[in-house]
C-alpha cells in the first residue's frame, strides 16, 4: 500500500486532475491512498475572506465559488453530476455562513478553513469513480485525532492509528481508493484543526505511518528536490536521492517542496518518501530514504528570507545554572519555535521563523536580561551528510564570503553534521545562494 499526496496546484485544474486519475490508475495495484490539498490558492481565499469588508467580502467568496464551479465545468462540462454540484454549493453555502459571522478564534479558523480540503477531496473522488476507479472521499477528521492546538496542530499517535485503520483498512480490502483530505483533523472532542500550513504533506506522512506503508508519494509541480532553489540559481540540478536528515534539514531551513514537519512520521517508520512532479509524471523525482551511501557532501543549499534575530544578553549568565532553560522556558510558554541558537558566555542569539507570539516574550525576557529584536536578516543554510568533515569546508565557505564581501553576523553548526548554517542580511540571501552554489557544490 502507497499514500500518495497531490497539492494545490495538482488539484487546480480539470488537466491535472485527469493527470491524478491516469497515475492512480498506474499505482492501482499497490492499493494507493490519496491524500489531497485545497485547489491552489483557495486556502488564502478563504483566510482573506475571514478578515475582508463587505465590498471585499463578496469579492472574495466569488473568486472560490468561480475557482470550484469552473474546475468541474472544465472536468464534466453538462455531464456535471448533480451530487457534485450540491456539494461544492452546500460548502459554500457553510463558507459564507462561518466567514460572515467568525469571531476569528484559531478554533472558528480552522472550522472555515477545513473547506477547502473538503470540496477538493470531494471533486477528486467522483473523477476518479467516474474514470472507472472506485473511490471514496474521507475527512481526516474521523482519523486524525490531534492536541487543541488550533492553527498547528499535533497529531496523537496512538488514537490516530487506531482510527485511521479502522477507517481506511476495510476499504482498501473492497478495492475502493480512499481520498482524503489533507490538512485537518480533529480533537478527542471532535472539533476541527488544522495542522499548519502546507501540512498536507504531514498528512500523508501521518497516514503512511498509521497504516503502515510501503512509501509516501508527495505530487508537487517541480521536479524532486534540487541543489539549490532553481528560481534563484540557474544550474541548480535536481537530486536523485536524499537521506531522511538531508531532507528535514532542507524542509526546516526553506526548500518548500516539502512541509517542515513531513519527515518526522515516515522516518519513525522508516518509510521511503518520493517527491514527484504532477505536470512531468515520467520525471524520477527525488526519493528520501534512511540507507544511502553518501559519506562527506554538500547536498544542497537552501535559504529562508525575513527571518527575526533576538539577541539576549545578561552578566547573570556567567557561570550561572539554569539561565539558558530560563530564557528557552518563556520561548516554550509563548508557543514559539526556535531555528538557531548561538550561545556565549554572557549572551544568546537565536533566529525565528516570525514574530508571531513574540511580543509577550520579549516582554517576560526583559525583565531579566537585555532583548534585541533584528528583523532584516536571513538564513543561508549548506546541507549534506558529514559537511563538516568536508576538508576545509570552513575556509572554503568564508573565502567565498570574503571575495563577495557579504559579512555573516551568526553561523551555527547542526549537531548531527549535516548542516551549517549562517545568518545575513535578507538582501544578501540570493547572492549568498549563487555565490556558494557556484564555488561548493559539484555539478
Amino acid at each position: 500500500m502507497i499514500v500518495a499526496k497531490f497539492g494545490g496546484k495538482s488539484v487546480a485544474n480539470a488537466s491535472n486532475i485527469k493527470t491524478i486519475c491516469r497515475i492512480t490508475k498506474q499505482e492501482i495495484k499497490k492499493h494507493p491512498v490519496i491524500v489531497v490539498s485545497a485547489v491552489s490558492q483557495v486556502t488564502n481565499m478563504l483566510l482573506a475572506l475571514a478578515v475582508a469588508d463587505s465590498n471585499d467580502f463578496n469579492n472574495i467568496f466569488r473568486q472560490i465559488e468561480n475557482a470550484h464551479f469552473n474546475l468541474i465545468s472544465d472536468l464534466w462540462g453538462k455531464k456535471t453530476p448533480e451530487n457534485v454540484k450540491m456539494y461544492i454549493a452546500s460548502s459554500l453555502d457553510s463558507i459564507k455562513t462561518i466567514a460572515g459571522k467568525i469571531d476569528k478564534t484559531k478554533a472558528e479558523m480552522d472550522r472555515l478553513l477545513m473547506h477547502g480540503e473538503m470540496m477538493s477531496s470531494y471533486i477528486v473522488a467522483c473523477a476518479l469513480s467516474l474514470s472507472g476507479i472506485k473511490s471514496e472521499q474521507v475527512s481526516a477528521m474521523d482519523l486524525i485525532v490531534t492536541d487543541e492546538e488550533f492553527g498547528s496542530a499535533e497529531f496523537i499517535p496512538q488514537l490516530t492509528v487506531k482510527k485511521t485503520k479502522k477507517t481506511i483498512e476495510p476499504l482498501l480490502k473492497k478495492g475502493i481508493v480512499p481520498v482524503i483530505t489533507g490538512f485537518i483533523g480533529a480533537t478527542e472532542k471532535g472539533e476541527p484543526t488544522t495542522i499548519g500550513r502546507g501540512g498536507s504533506d504531514y498528512s500523508a506522512s501521518i497516514i503512511g505511518y498509521s497504516l503502515g506503508a510501503k512509501e509516501i508519494q508527495i505530487w508537487t509541480d517541480v521536479d524532486g528536490l534540487f541543489t539549490a532553489d532553481p528560481r534563484i540559481v540557474q544550474t541548480a540540478k535536481p537530486l536523485s536521492e536524499v537521506s531522511f536528515k538531508e531532507a528535514s534539514e532542507l524542509a526546516a531551513f526553506g526548500a518548500k517542496v516539502l512541509h517542515s514537519r513531513t519527515m518526522r512520521p515516515a522516518i519513525k517508520a522508516n518509510i521511503p518518501v518520493k517527491i514527484l512532479n504532477t505536470l512531468n509524471p515520467k520525471s524520477p523525482g527525488t526519493k528520501i530514504k534512511v540507507d544511502t551511501s553518501f559519506s562527506s557532501r554538500i547536498a544542497a543549499i537552501t535559504s529562508k528570507k525575513k527571518i527575526v534575530l533576538i539577541n539576549l544578553y545578561s552578566t547573570e549568565m556567567l557561570l550561572s545554572k539554569g539561565f539558558l532553560a530560563r530564557i528557552f522556558a518563556v520561548f516554550e510558554k509563548n508557543n514559539i519555535s526556535i531555528d538557531l541558537v548561538s550561545v556565549s558566555e554572557v549572551s544568546v542569539s537565536v533566529t525565528l521563523d516570525n514574530d508571531e507570539n513574540l511580543n509577550n516574550a520579549l516582554a517576560v525576557l526583559s525583565k531579566f536580561t537585555s532583548v534585541a529584536k533584528i528583523s532584516d536578516f536571513g538564513i543561508v543554510s549548506l546541507v549534506g551528510e558529514g559537511i563538516v568533515k568536508i576538508p576545509h569546508v570552513m575556509k572554503k565557505i568564508f573565502t567565498i564570503l570574503d571575495k563577495q564581501k557579504i559579512f555573516v553576523k551568526m553561523i551555527s553548526l547542526g549537531a548531527t553534521d549535516i548542516n551549517i548554517s549562517l545568518v545575513i542580511e535578507s538582501s544578501k540571501v540570493e547572492k549568498t545562494v549563487r555565490s556558494l552554489h557556484d564555488g561548493l557544490i559539484k555539478l
